[in-house]
């Protein structure tokens, strides 16, 4: 009933925001119901896109389903072409850089039999091979398609978003996909990019040349247990995406775009993968591309990691979160599409000025807590909240990034997290996730909040050990000092408030993210302009 080329289209249509998910879903009822005497193209035409623009708009999509079609198939043949060595790889990069300037109007088969590079029957055979690698990836997603107008019900809610999103966004684009081992529980890892090192120009996340939203902090790092069977990259060495892959006889990306995605420049490599300033070929849209390498995908909670992740972004459209628009996977690499931001991390802000104002520490901390409190909405608990994880645009709007290791209200936790794995940053982890109970809330991102805004205010987080259990027994057992001792310059209003945030007791702290910033207003009005 359905095909490939209407799971590209649903796709660039919502991209696009051409159609929503309700129109899609709509769209898809349509269908079914018409029992195949409509095609889906004719159901967006005759449903959501039954205007002349809408029309314009359903040719423009058909137009770049072909594209897409070709880039897949590009990318796979270059990447065969490579592995065979049957021809220099700076043809096959230049012959690809100038086909995608030009708009991927031919293809890369024919420019390499033009030049001579590839006869007929070369050709042909290397066809076949791209064929095969493709066509299971592209059925699987079909079959995803038409199972799921099957089942659609009588009436669109957010559960029907959802498997409508899942399907064109959270399905393997351009991806064979590969069988994963059996789920490993013994080791608790974000499946973010680690720490990486800073570049050049503006980027997203973390100040002015930082990585990018999608990315863990510097330092310390969320505590996880290491896998001996992962290989940490060298990263004294500036590699391509490949390199960090442990996959040297791959093309770099800059010459294979992810899916529609024209890479700009790395913006920082970690242990985990790499991040990358891309561009969206088709709405030009700048994002930050993280990256989750095959190598590290084939371990279940890796994958799950990022998957949920991409999950907890797609399901909040907050201006205090970092918005999050794409996931799939290419041959080689998954990746996750995310709000392209220029600004600076919390943390680099606070190494550039030791200690923030009153007023503006608060501030921030208001517009964090109305970003966790969206979050809370969507059953999403962050875990990690900290400066490094707090963007501060050059606007002033803050927005929460790396969801590395979030957790989803309505998901089961069996497949990432080991029981009573304690999950979280020791210098401002909850007393609840340093004893690693599972039945985490709100209120744990309420505390590490609160101990933010202790070193927002203070230049220093409340307590230190020389190890992380040292810290972690600290927040269990200990109450936060009054940041006074520390910065008496304080108003005594918003002490009590960072006592109260860091409360031992969860019933004692605030009890919503509404509760927190409506506290925090009322403190503001009070405060001396």
């Amino acid at each position: 009933m359905f095909s490939y080329d209407d799971v590209i289209t649903g796709r660039l249509l919502l991209h696009d925001g051409a159609v929503g998910l309700p129109g899609l879903w709509a769209a898809l009822r349509l269908v079914s119901q018409g029992g195949g005497r409509l095609d889906f193209r004719e159901a967006l035409a005759r449903g959501p896109l039954g205007t002349s623009t809408g029309q314009r708009v359903l040719e423009r999509a058909a137009e770049n389903v072909a594209v897409v079609l070709q880039v897949e198939e590009d990318r796979t043949l270059a990447r065969l072409i490579h592995l065979e060595q049957s021809v220099p790889d700076e043809r096959i990069r230049t012959l690809y850089a100038y086909n995608r300037a030009q708009g991927f109007r031919e293809s890369l088969a024919s420019l390499l039999r033009r030049e001579g590079l590839l006869t007929a029957d070369h050709a042909a055979r290397l066809a076949a091979q791209v064929q095969q690698h493709l066509s299971p990836a592209r059925r699987g997603r079909a079959h995803a398609l038409t199972q799921l107008a099957h089942t659609l019900a009588a009436r669109y809610g957010p559960h029907e978003g959802e498997r409508v999103r899942e399907v064109f966004e959270l399905s393997l684009s351009g991806a064979q996909r590969r069988p994963e081992p059996g789920s490993r529980t013994q080791s608790e890892q974000t499946a973010g990019v680690p720490a990486m090192p800073q570049q050049s120009g503006p980027q997203h996340e973390e100040g002015a040349p930082h990585p990018n939203p999608g990315q863990p902090s510097p330092s310390p790092h969320p505590i996880e247990d290491t896998d001996p069977d992962i290989e940490t990259p060298d990263l004294s060495k500036h590699e391509p995406l490949a390199a960090a892959a442990r996959q040297g006889e791959e093309l770099r990306p800059e010459d294979c775009p992810i899916y529609g995605y024209e890479i700009v420049k790395e913006l920082g490599k970690g242990s985990m993968g790499v991040v990358y300033k891309a561009r969206n070929i088709f709405s030009g849209k700048v994002t930050a591309l993280k990256i989750l390498p095959l190598r590290l995908a084939a371990k279940t909670q890796y994958l799950e990691r990022f998957k949920r992740e991409a999950m907890a972004l797609m399901r909040i459209d907050h201006p205090n979160v970092v918005r999050g628009y794409d996931f799939g996977g290419s041959e080689d690499y998954y990746y996750l599409a995310l709000e392209f931001i220029e600004g600076e991390p919390l943390d680099e802000l606070l190494g550039r000025v030791g200690k923030l104002s009153e007023r503006q520490a608060l501030e921030i901390t208001r517009q964090v807590a109305l970003g966790l409190g969206a979050a809370d909405e969507h059953g999403v608990i962050h875990r990690d909240i900290k400066p490094e994880n707090v963007m501060l645009t050059r606007e002033g709007s803050a927005k929460i990034c790396d969801f590395g290791i979030v957790k989803l209200t309505d998901m089961s936790e069996n497949s990432v997290t080991m029981a009573g794995t304690t999950v979280g940053t020791p210098f401002y982890i909850s007393p609840e996730q340093a004893r690693g109970e599972e039945d985490l809330d709100i209120r744990s991102d309420i505390y590490s909040l609160g101990i933010s805004l202790f070193h927002l205010t203070t230049g220093q987080v409340p307590f230190t050990g020389r190890s992380q259990g040292a810290i972690l027994v600290r927040h269990i057992l200990e109450e936060v000092p009054d940041p006074r001792t520390v910065n008496p310059a304080l108003s005594e209003a918003t002490a009590t408030l960072i006592l109260r945030m860091c409360r031992k007791k969860r019933e004692e702290r605030h009890q919503s993210a509404d509760e927190l910033a409506a506290a925090i207003e009322e403190l503001l009005r009070g405060l001396p302009a």
